[in-house]
């Protein structure tokens, strides 16, 4: 019998390796692999619809999902696998003479992130609300992506009354603006927020901080910030029902097999580079990374309450309901 051949687009993952290097396989399927910066990948996702199986933002796969026409364009089905967390925005920066010293001061700034709906976005707005009790409404927003770039099409219109948020127009726009003190604060790595290369611009989060501040925003609400989740096209699984229980199991044991090489050769790997494998396991548990719907089911009910609350979707979402049919029960 021929093997299905399947083509995945993935940024560079420790926890896919298994998968990539052939120890961990599907039988009878043969995977090609892309890898990319996944904001571009996530784009091409998008325009193109050229992979059958690949990464995408949480956020944004629940945004297409309710609106028809992107829903009927773009015939995706989500299995719960969650290779990353939401912590692109542990590099936010500030300008030196904005008075800012952590996330709590925040309040009434003007705050750039790469695309206000993305996931990592949505998290911190999220991580601000609970610890420090600061809304959406209370910062002046910039979207670093120009229209043509952002992954959020049609979202900014129906955003929540009172949020204030502004568009870039040209390429570097965000980074120029926090140099001359136009923004206040930003992160976004394809915006060319590089805090080490300007005088008037640092890091915000010093050693540790960011660990610490994750911490205490788990221990409030149980959840950890999550950033993609698994996709794959509808036609495959129409064709091939089995394929996505199939795909779940192979990503999960490439995950527990990624585990047991870090245990083995990395003992500081996944999250925080600068934190002891032994301290991240104090925040996270044995499993950092967990699958299925159940272990995940907290996150994504404070995300979507969250995207609701902020006009990024018309209605809450059962979790269970973004997943194939046949992975509910994970």
């Amino acid at each position: 019998m021929a093997q299905l051949q399947l083509k995945a687009a993935f940024s560079p993952n420790p926890r896919i390796q298994p998968l990539v290097d052939g120890e961990v396989r599907i039988p009878g399927v043969e995977i090609e692999w892309t890898f990319g910066n996944p904001g571009n990948l996530h784009l091409m996702h998008m325009t193109d619809n050229a992979f059958d199986v690949f990464e995408f933002s949480i956020s944004n796969f629940s945004i297409t999902r309710q609106q028809p026409a992107q829903r009927e364009r773009l015939r995706w089905a989500a299995i719960p696998i969650f290779l990353s967390k939401a912590f692109m925005w542990r590099r936010i920066a500030v300008n030196v003479q904005a008075g800012i010293g952590s996330l709590a001061d925040l309040k009434g700034k003007r705050v750039g992130v790469p695309d206000f709906q993305m996931t990592a976005a949505v998290w911190m707005r999220i991580v601000m609300r609970e610890l420090y009790g600061i809304q959406a409404q209370d910062v002046d927003w910039f979207n670093g992506r120009t229209a043509e770039q952002s992954h959020g099409e049609g979202v900014h219109e129906a955003l929540a009354s009172g949020i204030r948020l502004r568009q870039a127009t040209s390429l570097g726009q965000l980074s120029r603006m926090l140099q001359s003190g136009e923004l206040d604060a930003a992160y976004g790595a394809e915006q060319n927020v590089e805090v080490e290369d300007h005088p008037n611009i640092r890091p915000l989060f010093g050693k540790g901080d960011f660990p610490r501040v994750v911490g205490e925003f788990r221990q409030k609400t149980g959840a950890t910030p999550t950033n993609h989740t698994v996709v794959v096209q509808q036609a495959l699984i129409d064709r091939h029902p089995e394929l996505a229980m199939d795909l779940y199991n192979a990503f999960e044991q490439s995950k527990q097999r990624a585990y047991e090489r870090a245990r083995q050769a990395a003992p500081a790997y996944f999250l925080f580079p600068d934190q002891p494998f032994a301290r991240q396991g104090q925040i996270f548990g044995d499993d950092p990374f967990p699958s299925g719907v159940s272990a995940n089911r907290a996150m994504l009910e404070l995300l979507f309450s969250c995207s609701v609350a902020e006009g990024l979707l018309p209605s809450k979402p059962e979790p269970a309901s973004l997943f194939h049919e046949s992975t509910r029960a994970t």
